[in-house]
């Protein structure tokens, strides 16, 4: 049954709705706690295993990158699992990988086994991208399509909250085994997600691709409370993502790239450039890591209630305006006292997220039909991930000849992004997906 825009324009989530999304933000909380536990973590393993950041830098940044190589693959993967056999059985298998390789990652018994085993782990982190905003995206409302995607992203930070306290109260257990503590930790809270998992619904509009309209409009009406269903959605060939849709994708994958080539190469070094910068108490720094998080959190609350009212294309541009302020300040600052950092940091991390989340779970399954949404969405997050690793890898060597050289490199890449929002942005809200996928005409009676 098609969907009567005058009825369906004022409906907002259901309880499920927002059980659907918070399952789904389980994944990104998994991913923020990991990679934020790993940041202050490698300092330790760094001393256990006997390298360092300054005598080994690519040794210490494949530590911090073997997880992001791990979420390239396992986006590619899983988001065509998604697409050929639902969003409900990959849901519920990515996450083994994380539960598995997070803990055998805690009983490393060198530096090579550590980066095997995270880049292993990464793969169900990487394959929960596609997987977990898809999910999200099918089932929301329109009009609140965008609350409860940057809803489920914003659980990333959550994660790094949560693995700030860890990383602090692990200390007590000795440098060298807290580290591994709190690596085996994120296995194990992952585990009643993975079980949790098994109780959600399939996709209504999954199933509406695949001609089985009955089961779709069954999981609607107890979701949503409705049997009413967007048109069941054309079937693509895998090629028109590059014909039809190549301006979406290439607009995702290249501003989503430029976004992350800052955003982890700046958040991978927080705890690095607090020890390089003066600052030696290892409590302090994950004292730091710990403070900082719940303002990323608030900026997502922000974001939630205004970005079906804003749109996606303001919030992005506000954010990596101000990710380019913080940049071209950063070098002069530390000079006057390395303390900067913390303030400095606390901003770039809560208006990161902005374009973080709109690109993250926003953009990158809104701008595509059904049939090749996830894989879309993990085409975009293996690209992502490899701005990622560049910018990652790339830091430590620059940053050598200066700090100023450092931040300069990340400069050019935000404002890339900056200006390809600027250029290539859609304005979506309230649209259905159908809509600004252009299978469907807009509606006349969006607001």
């Amino acid at each position: 049954m098609a969907i009567d825009p005058t009825q369906a324009t004022e409906r907002g989530p259901t309880r499920t709705q927002w059980a659907i999304s918070s399952l789904a933000g389980m994944g990104a909380l998994l991913d923020g706690y990991d990679l934020s536990v790993i940041a202050f973590g490698v300092v330790l393993a760094a001393g256990t295993f006997g390298f360092s950041a300054r005598a080994d830098p690519l040794l210490y940044s494949m530590v911090l990158t073997s997880a992001l190589v791990g979420m390239a693959v396992g986006s590619l993967l899983f988001g065509w699992l998604a697409d050929r056999i639902g969003r409900k059985t990959a849901f519920s298998a990515d996450l083994l990988f994380f539960v598995v390789f997070a803990v055998l990652s805690a009983f490393s018994q060198n530096v090579y086994e550590l980066i095997t085993f995270r880049l292993l782990m990464g793969i169900g982190i990487g394959g929960d991208y596609p997987v977990s905003s898809t999910l999200i995206s099918e089932f929301a409302p329109r009009n609140s399509r965008g609350r409860l995607l940057m809803y489920g992203i914003m659980f990333y930070w959550v994660g790094t909250l949560a693995a700030g306290v860890v990383n602090y109260f692990a200390l007590g257990l000795g440098a060298s085994i807290a580290w591994r503590a709190a690596l085996a930790a994120g296995g194990i809270i992952a585990i009643p997600v993975v079980i949790a998992r098994n109780v959600a619904p399939e996709s209504p509009r999954w199933l509406m691709s695949k001609n089985r309209s009955a089961e779709a409009e069954a999981i609607s009406n107890r979701v949503s409370g409705t049997r009413e269903l967007a048109p069941a959605a054309g079937s693509y060939d895998f090629s028109e993502l590059f014909r039809k849709y190549r301006r979406q994708i290439l607009f995702v994958t290249l501003t989503w790239f430029s976004f992350d080539v800052g955003a982890y190469g700046l958040g991978f070094y927080s705890a690095t450039l607090y020890s390089l910068y003066g600052i030696k108490s290892l409590a302090e720094i994950a004292l730091f890591g710990a403070i900082s998080a719940p303002f990323p959190i608030l900026a997502y609350l922000v974001l939630m209630k205004y970005v079906d009212i804003w749109g996606r294309r303001i919030p992005s541009l506000a954010g990596f305006a101000v990710m380019a302020g913080v940049l071209a300040t950063l070098p002069a600052l530390l000079r006057i006292n390395a303390i900067f950092l913390l303030p400095l940091f606390i901003l770039y991390s809560s208006l990161e997220q902005w374009p973080g989340g709109i690109f993250s779970f926003g953009y990158s399954v809104e701008l595509f039909p059904t049939t090749l949404r996830a894989r879309a969405q993990g085409i975009g997050t293996a690209v992502s991930r490899i701005g990622a690793i560049i910018g990652t890898l790339f830091f430590l060597p620059i940053a050598a000849h200066g700090l100023v050289y450092g931040t300069l490199f990340f400069e050019a890449f935000i404002i890339l992004a900056l200006l390809l929002t600027l250029a290539f942005a859609p304005e979506i809200k309230r649209n259905e997906l159908e809509e600004v996928a252009g299978e469907l005409p807009a509606s006349p009676y969006r607001s």
